[in-house]
């Protein structure tokens, strides 16, 4: 062959090369393009995956807790009725008015003492005190009665009435039972409380 056959040959052959390369880097293109976009749809299926899945564990999760309340509920309910419960709830009531009349005379110690260190402070703390006891005076007897007394006496009361007896309360003895139920009290109806 001569040597124009031979370059001929040769250049035909480079042309080939050349066009197989430009079709694998236009295939390999693609691909790259096309995993890249499947690597973002793969994400994307991943997320809705995780989130339906998250929102089924919160969903059951919440179904469960109602389970628990409920069973809560009985056990409590059950216990309740249970007299030896009555018992120890009375018992935990009397400890808590007694440990809140030592909290008063502790209170009491304390004013004395700021008293003597501040006379006008003392003061205050005295006439705060007068103050409410005046507005509680309606109640005759309050401080002697206990927790059950003033329980069973509360719903004969008005709303206005309530606020005073639980800021009384406060106060003095701060006996959580009492206002526990002024606070459930305060929050129903007026008509609900009447009744």
């Amino acid at each position: 062959m001569s040597e124009k056959t031979t370059m001929r040959v040769n250049l035909r052959n480079v042309q080939e090369q050349v066009e197989d390369s430009v079709k694998q880097a236009r295939v390999l293109g693609r691909k790259a393009i096309l995993a890249y976009a499947g690597f973002w749809g793969l994400a994307y299926d991943r997320a809705q995956t995780l989130w339906a899945d998250s929102k089924k564990f919160i969903d059951d999760a919440e179904k469960r807790g109602e389970e628990l309340e409920h069973d809560w509920v009985e056990q409590f309910n059950r216990l309740q009725k249970n007299p030896d419960f009555k018992k120890v709830a009375s018992y935990v009531e009397e400890q808590v008015d007694v440990v809140s009349k030592n909290t008063k005379s502790i209170v009491a110690e304390v004013e004395k003492f700021l008293a003597a260190i501040n006379p006008s402070a003392g003061e205050a703390a005295v006439a705060k005190d007068v103050a409410i006891k005046v507005e509680i005076a309606v109640i005759e007897g309050y401080d002697e009665m206990n927790v059950k007394d003033i329980v069973a006496l509360l719903p004969s009361l008005s709303k206005e009435k309530l606020q005073e007896v639980r800021a009384y309360e406060a106060a003095n003895k701060n006996r959580v039972t009492v206002l526990r139920e002024i606070d459930t009290m305060l929050e129903t109806p007026e008509e609900a409380v009447a009744a």
